[in-house]
Order: C-alpha cells, then sequence, then structure tokens
C-alpha cells in the first residue's frame, strides 16, 4: 500500500510540475548531500524548537562538508534567515515550520531546498504558498523530500486524525453526488482513507505510510471544492488555537456520529426557508473569510429543487444509512491508533456551533448543508414560506 500510495504522490506532483525527488527511509544524508550541494557552498539548517533534540547531531554531522549555519524558526519568526551568508546555496528544513522556511529561503535565493519531516505530517512539505506572515508569496516545491521514518518523532495522533479526514471528504462528495448528479472519482480518497485505517490498527504504524498518506490527502484535496469538515477543523482552529492538535479528531469523531443520526432520523420540515443572509453573514464573522466566498458557496434552490432534495433523500435514506454506518466504523478502527498515541481526553469544542456553520463553508450539498435546508439545524431561524 505505501508503494502504491507513494507512486500518486508522484503523480500528483508530476502533474503540477514539480521536480521534487523523493527519497524514503536509510536514506545515505551525507551522500546524497555530496550528490547534490554544489562543492564549495555552505548549507544552511533550518529547525523548530519541537524539531531541534532530533535533528541536531544526525543531519548536522552529515552536513559538515558544507560548514552549516543552524538558524531556529518557530513562532512566526523567521528574522534570522534574513541575514545568513550570500554563500549559502542549500536549505535544509527539519520539521514544518523548518520546511516552510526553507522553502521560503530557497525561493527568494534561488538556492536548493530539503524538506526533513520531523512527523508524519506532510504539513509544509507541498503547499504553494507561505504561511503567516508571508502569506501568499509564491514558494517552488522543495527540490528534495527525505521521509525517513526516524525522523518523524512528533505528532503520530494529530497526523493520523487529520489524513483521516480523507474520510470525510470523500462522504461529502458521495453526498453532493446523489443530489446534485455531479461526479467525482474518490478512488485516491478512498485509497487514503484505507491507509490511515491500516496505521491506525497496526501495533508497530508505519510513519513513512502516514506520511505519504498525507502527502496525498493534501495534494490531492486542491483538486475539490471546499469541504464541510475542513472548514470546522479551520473555524475550531481559529476558536481554540491552544487545542490545534485535537480539532480534527473531534471532527472525525462528531461528523461520523452526526450523519448517520441524520441519515436514521431526520425529518425534513415541510416549506422550510432558511435564513440564508443572515447564516451568511454570521459564517463570514466567524470563520474569518471574505463575504464574497461565503457567497460563492450557498445557492439558494427553487422550491422544485428544494421538493426533490427531500424525496431524494426519502428515497435514498437506506443507501445512505449504509455509507453512513460504515463511516462510523471507520472512525472507531481510526480512534485505537489515535487514543494510543495522544492518551488524552478531547476537550469540550463547540462542535454543535461549527457544524452548523461549515453549511455556509463548503458549495457541496453536504449533509450539514442538507440538515440546513431542511430545517434541521441548532438554533436554526427560519421563514415559513406558506405564510410569507
Amino acid at each position: 500500500m505505501s508503494g502504491s500510495l507513494l507512486e500518486e504522490v508522484k503523480k500528483e506532483l508530476g502533474a503540477r510540475g514539480a521536480e521534487t525527488k523523493i527519497l524514503c527511509t536509510d536514506t545515505d544524508f551525507a551522500s546524497m548531500f555530496r550528490a547534490h550541494i554544489p562543492t564549495g557552498s555552505r548549507a544552511v539548517f533550518l529547525y523548530s524548537q519541537q524539531g531541534k533534540p532530533m535533528a541536531t547531531e544526525h543531519l548536522l554531522r552529515s552536513l559538515q562538508g558544507f560548514s552549516p549555519v543552524c538558524v531556529s524558526v518557530q513562532g512566526g519568526d523567521w528574522t534570522g534567515i534574513f541575514s545568513l551568508p550570500d554563500d549559502i546555496r542549500a536549505a535544509v528544513g527539519y520539521g514544518s515550520e523548518a520546511i516552510f522556511a526553507a522553502r521560503f529561503f530557497a525561493s527568494v535565493r534561488g538556492c536548493m531546498s530539503i524538506a526533513v519531516p520531523s512527523s508524519p505530517s506532510a504539513e509544509g512539505c507541498f503547499e504553494t504558498q507561505a504561511p503567516e506572515p508571508f502569506k501568499g508569496y509564491p514558494i517552488r516545491y522543495p527540490d528534495f523530500v527525505i521521509a525517513d521514518g526516524n525522523c518523524m518523532r512528533h505528532r503520530f495522533g494529530e497526523t493520523l486524525a487529520e489524513t483521516s479526514l480523507a474520510a470525510l471528504c470523500a462522504e461529502e462528495l458521495r453526498t453532493d453526488a446523489l443530489f446534485s448528479g455531479n461526479r467525482y472519482d474518490i478512488s485516491v480518497l478512498e485509497k487514503i482513507a484505507e491507509a490511515v485505517r491500516e496505521v491506525g490498527s497496526e501495533d508497530d504504524p508505519s510513519l513513512e505510510k502516514l506520511f505519504w498518506a498525507s502527502a496525498l490527502y493534501r495534494l490531492t484535496c486542491d483538486d475539490f471544492p471546499n469541504f464541510a469538515c475542513c472548514g470546522m477543523v479551520s473555524f475550531l482552529n481559529r476558536r481554540m488555537p491552544q487545542n490545534k492538535s485535537k480539532s480534527a479528531y473531534a471532527v472525525l469523531r462528531y461528523c461520523a456520529q452526526r450523519y448517520l443520526s441524520f441519515c436514521k432520523g431526520a425529518k425534513p420540515r415541510p416549506f422550510f426557508v432558511p435564513d440564508y443572509a443572515g447564516r451568511m453573514r454570521r459564517a463570514a464573522e466567524e470563520a474569518g473569510i471574505p463575504p464574497a466566498q461565503v457567497f460563492k458557496n450557498v445557492a439558494v434552490p427553487h422550491a422544485e429543487e428544494s421538493f426533490a432534495r427531500v424525496r431524494i433523500f426519502l428515497e435514498s435514506r437506506k443507501k445512505m444509512c449504509v455509507s453512513a454506518a460504515l463511516l462510523s466504523d471507520f472512525v472507531q478502527k481510526v480512534a485505537r491508533g489515535y487514543y494510543i498515541a495522544e492518551q488524552s481526553v478531547l476537550p469540550q469544542f463547540p462542535l454543535a456551533e461549527a457544524y452548523d456553520l461549515s453549511a455556509e463553508l463548503t458549495p457541496l450539498l453536504s449533509v450539514p448543508v442538507l440538515e440546513r435546508e431542511f430545517g434541521l439545524l441548532c438554533g436554526e431561524e427560519s421563514v415559513c414560506a406558506s405564510g410569507a
């Protein structure tokens, strides 16, 4: 499976014109650096506080022939990289923020960048723009990604949960296809979910496999519209940034429960009209996104469309129940690996509020959107069409 995932990642990168070379476990770092960093040039080794203990001894020893400069980057403070010598020809980043900084430095200076993940998360490796404080600045893909499980010592549970969202994304696309008639190829999302399920069930989980699943998930999501579940995670991270590492799993578990409850017991309210304007205004404010973007997500249906959606739901309820039950089973399998890794209780997230808000954060006819249209969301304000 991991080999298949790696090939999918290479395919996705190739489709984007990236020339990134992938190096896997047991890479001889010193030989690789000697083969690709110009002789007589220097390297900069960027690290975050979290990544430094693991990386210092091994990676710096491998860079000895290039007089490496060590720079700490954390919390968005990248000021140290702007005063580096002009003879730096390679930037090695260890950990997601350091990888971002290395790629940013390489894009500005025109040198090579090497990404060494400190966790099985692909965060920082393949985004096309720099994060804050340089948000919007285009950055090149890394020249090399060294996915070595021996270097991945952080964020297993968090990455497992984040990548598990592929199953929710696939479910949203299935639901939209059922109600809109759109067609999607969700085979890659299903492959990612299966890989995550396998990793979560293993006694000795493959960190490399999870990394490739994470990389493929992040690349694949760019090919689809915004998902409601991802909007939920973003909202929770904005509201409770101190619990960012646990938000994805909380969303995964809550949505699986909510989907199953909806499919089994939902009773659409006849002649219900949501307060679209009020909901869009609130979504823009709470999620911190432009009102115009929210407006693009919401398509107000005609009466015929509304009645047709209710009919499709009633006719397809049994099929949707089966799909929701499979999703719940998937979450149960992922839960084992997640709780073994995290060994902590989830905080009290405002999940109902996030779920309610997510209906305006996606253009897909996902379950939260259907609940909005059927008048089933919490605290829903409405206008009775028959009395208007």
